[in-house]
């Protein structure tokens, strides 16, 4: 198999990225792409309930998106950009940071002149900061939204609410799990009515999943790790699913990995720590066997993701008839319904 990331490219109009979200979240548009019968579908993703079948099971991912990007200053008055990675403690944490100058270990940068983080090492184009303070609150409290770096405008208070999914509860994102941004009240009482079911999970979204590859073998690329909670409960009803032969589909490629990284270390009881997996064409899913899933830039290890499943040439064909229709691309785009 070639494992060249330059396979998975491909020619998108400017016109069609999404720089906003559309005016209703179920609004956008839905492909819905089934196997079986190797059909597709062009409808509203407020009708997704009618490709879902009462005893289904859709897992989604509840982790919040923080106000994760800090702009700060060291003491010669230089600005730092810092975007918050993973916690290590209630007062330390990793972050990607910019700046014009050099950064050095013991560096105090502060903001507002009132709080204060040390910087306690750095490593690539990541650093430690150190704080008296809990730090995931001070994100919280005079961070931002951040939003994609494709999206040059101003984060605005439209982005704060629909940058989030209906169902985030648990803080820790960077990034939005875009699959679920779709989702109002009213369409999941609408699958609740039906007869399919729900369950969540937590994987906490980082730079790592949307970094781009960094070798052209993209078996080559350090795909890292994010942190995840997967509960025992959720994996027993994904089986008793599977035995019903009814469909378990994942809400995103976020819970995609929570449960194929669970699956693949062959945990047995309520799981909390990382998930490394990198899935790649020639992967063999081990829980699911369906997908909402967003539209992905080229060449990204989210792309290799979804050829994982239904194939490079189906992915481009799909890709294809989304551009020829024009589907809104990217975080804020349109999605796909991939039923296996």
């Amino acid at each position: 198999m070639k494992t060249s990331i330059e396979l998975y490219d491909y020619d998108l109009p400017d016109n069609l990225i999404a720089f906003t979200p559309p005016l209703k979240r179920d609004s956008s548009k839905l492909m819905v792409f089934d196997k079986t019968y190797d059909s597709v579908v062009h409808t509203a993703f407020s009708d997704i309930y009618n490709f879902l079948n009462a005893g289904d099971l859709l897992v989604l991912n509840d982790t919040k998106v923080i106000p994760g990007r800090l702009f700060v200053k060291k003491e010669s008055g230089g600005a730092v950009e810092l975007l918050f990675h993973k916690s290590l403690s209630s007062t330390e944490a990793i972050c990607i940071f910019g700046t014009s100058g050099k950064l050095k270990v013991g560096t105090i940068l502060n903001f507002k002149n009132k709080y204060y983080l040390t910087v306690t090492n750095i490593e690539r184009n990541y650093v430690t900061i150190k704080s008296e303070d809990n730090i995931m609150n001070l994100f919280i409290k005079y961070g931002e939204i951040p939003l994609p770096k494709y999206i040059k405008r101003k984060v605005t208070k439209d982005d704060v609410d629909r940058y989030q999914t209906t169902y985030a509860v648990n803080d820790g994102s960077v990034a939005a799990p875009t699959a679920g941004l779709h989702f109002t009240k009213e369409v999941l009482n609408k699958l609740k009515e039906k007869g399919v079911l729900l369950e969540y999970l937590t994987l906490h979204v980082t730079y790592n999943t949307f970094k781009p590859v960094s070798n052209d073998n993209y078996l080559l690329h350090d795909i890292g790790s994010e942190y995840c909670e997967v509960k025992k409960s959720t994996i027993d009803i994904i089986k008793n699913t599977k035995r019903k032969n009814k469909r378990v589909i994942a809400v995103g490629t976020t819970a995609t990995r929570a449960l194929e990284n669970y699956a693949t270390k062959l945990y047995k009881n309520n799981y909390k720590g990382e998930a490394d997996l990198f899935i790649t064409p020639g992967y063999k899913f081990k829980l699911i066997n369906g997908l909402i899933t967003n539209f992905h830039l080229p060449k990204s290890t989210l792309l290799l993701l979804v050829a994982s499943l239904i194939g490079r040439d189906k992915l481009l064909e799909l890709y294809k008839k989304a551009i020829n229709n024009n589907y809104k691309f990217y975080s804020y785009g349109d999605s796909m319904l991939l039923k296996i």
